[in-house]
């Protein structure tokens, strides 16, 4: 009895294995009804599909054929099947490498696929006209690839992934076009790659993502134009790639944002039309890449950027149609590429860049029509590149240039100013007494209307030189050291040295021969010599 007891659990496991095994390692493609329907008769004992399977067929109705199955090691890619309404048929498969559901016209739900609890790979739904909703997708926990939901158009909700914890890849939803709310994602907490959020024209708010806490890649929201606010982003502490926020036209505000502190690559600000201040990114303290706000067509104020202190690429602001100023940047020390400030019709000033150094480029200003003054400019003592002021109408001065190393500044282009009639700041004096490359100076006002001008103008900012000189004074151009030679008898009470706008940058007492001036910068100086007889100043040049 014993032994036919054995025999018979035996034989039930001996018929079990083999009528469970794995098959198909280079996958199967499906194309009619009659290939699906004889599945079971054509492969035998086959639940375990090694490879990719792929469902497309315009006469494929239904999918009851594929009932034995239980796991799909490969993608299972369902597209194209214009009279598919059900996944019906695959309700026995557990785990599935990844899923595509693509141009299935007539398919309105996922009901089919409720047993699966995992998918190692990617999740594409994308282009399904008729799917209302993602229910049959309850039971997945996890996404080992990324999630794109693309352009279902008639998809208004995201029920149906509420048990997803985690997303290995990126989150992209994108194109559908009656989806209102993103309640269904309400369980990820973290996505491995990019979140982007584009092109849904009636989603209104990002509730949904309120566990989100970090973001591997970068975070786009763009063109999504109900969406009025980004609340629904408040766990999100960092961002390791790209921060895009453009083109959402009814957005009013960046609050949603407010917990994040640092950016791994470069924010963009763009062509939001209803956006009127940047308060939300408060908590912002670096960017690692550029920053670039532009074509904002009601901004009026940077506040909200008022922690940011290093911008490791460049800082571009243009068309801007209503800024009036560049308050909100007050932090920013140093900007590690060019600066652009251009086609801001309504600012008028500079100030908010007052603590800004160093530029690690060009710094470009150009058709600011009212902007008046540079003068935010005043900290700045080195750039990287050259300095290109051009069709700013209203500028009279380059006051706000002047203490800019002339050493770091590489060309000079300084026209189409039809108000600017002072160009002698000392920078400029000193890259003209030693330019380091192309110098284009015109079309401006009187006083700064040429090269020729402005030199003029230099040497007119210190008092007038008298050239019968009773001493000698060489090298010059001198670099370190500058010697003096003296008549019989002279001597010399002291040594004033004074820059091209009349700054007295050097005084020495009693001094016989020779000057130290390797503390100077390079350019155009005034030295005036004092001595018992008389006062004698001539133009000296510091290599």
């Amino acid at each position: 009895m014993k032994k036919l007891t054995l025999l018979m659990v035996l034989a039930l496991i001996i018929q079990a294995y083999a009528s469970s095994q794995s098959c198909l390692p280079e996958g199967i493609t499906f194309t009619t009804q009659e290939e699906i329907d004889n599945f079971q008769t054509n492969y035998p004992n086959c639940t375990e599909i090694e490879g990719d399977v792929e469902i497309f067929g315009n006469d494929i109705t239904n999918l009851n054929g594929l009932s034995v199955l239980t796991d799909i090691w490969g993608y299972l890619k369902i597209h194209n099947n214009a009279t598919l309404t059900t996944l019906t048929g695959l309700d026995n498969v557990t785990s599935i490498g990844g899923l595509y559901i693509r141009y299935n016209d007539a398919l309105t739900t996922l009901s089919g696929l409720d047993n699966v609890t995992s998918i190692e790979g990617y999740l594409s739904i994308w282009g399904n006209a008729a799917l209302t909703s993602l229910t049959g997708l309850d039971n997945v926990t996890s996404i080992g690839g990324g999630l794109y939901i693309w352009d279902n158009a008639a998809l208004t909700s995201l029920t149906g992934l509420n048990n997803v914890t985690s997303i290995g890849g990126y989150l992209w939803i994108e194109d559908n076009y009656t989806l209102t709310s993103l309640i269904g994602l309400d369980n990820i907490s973290s996505i491995g790659g990019y979140l982007k959020i584009e092109y849904n024209a009636t989603l209104t708010s990002l509730t949904g993502l309120n566990n989100i806490s970090s973001i591997g890649g970068g975070l786009y929201i763009e063109n999504n134009s109900a969406l009025t606010n980004l609340i629904g982003l408040n766990n999100i502490t960092s961002i390791e790639g790209n921060l895009n926020i453009e083109y959402n036209n009814a957005l009013t505000s960046l609050t949603g944002l407010d917990n994040v502190t640092s950016i791994g690559e470069n924010l963009w600000i763009g062509g939001n039309n209803a956006l009127t201040s940047l308060a939300g990114l408060n908590n912002l303290t670096s960017i690692e890449g550029y920053l670039e706000i532009e074509f904002n067509n009601t901004l009026t104020s940077l506040t909200g950027l008022d922690n940011i202190s290093s911008i490791g690429g460049y800082l571009e602001i243009k068309y801007n149609k209503f800024l009036t100023s560049l308050t909100g940047l007050d932090n920013v020390i140093s900007i590690g590429g060019n600066l652009y400030i251009e086609y801001n019709e309504s600012l008028t000033s500079l100030t908010g860049l007052n603590n800004l150094t160093s530029i690690g480029g060009y710094l470009l200003i150009y058709y600011n029509t009212t902007l008046t003054s540079l003068t935010g400019l005043n900290n700045l003592t080195s750039i990287g590149g050259s300095i290109r002021i051009e069709n700013n109408d209203a500028l009279t001065s380059l006051t706000g240039l002047d203490n800019i190393d002339a050493a770091s500044i590489d060309d000079l282009y300084i026209y189409d100013n039809i108000s600017l009639s002072t160009c002698e700041v000392e920078s400029i004096c000193n890259y003209l007494a030693n330019p380091n490359g192309y110098i284009s100076i015109f079309d401006n006002a009187t006083g700064c209307n040429s090269q020729t001008e402005i030199e003029a103008a230099c040497e007119a900012g210190v008092p007038n030189i008298n050239f019968e000189s009773e001493f000698a004074i060489f090298p010059n151009p001198a670099e370190k050291e500058l010697f003096i030679s003296v008549r019989n008898g002279t001597i010399i009470k002291e040594v004033n040295i004074y820059n091209q706008i009349g700054q007295k940058v050097l005084y020495k007492k009693r001094i016989t021969h020779t000057i130290d001036v390797s503390m100077l910068k390079q350019g155009m100086y005034i030295i005036e010599l004092v001595s018992n007889e008389s006062k004698i100043r001539e133009k000296l040049i510091i290599r």
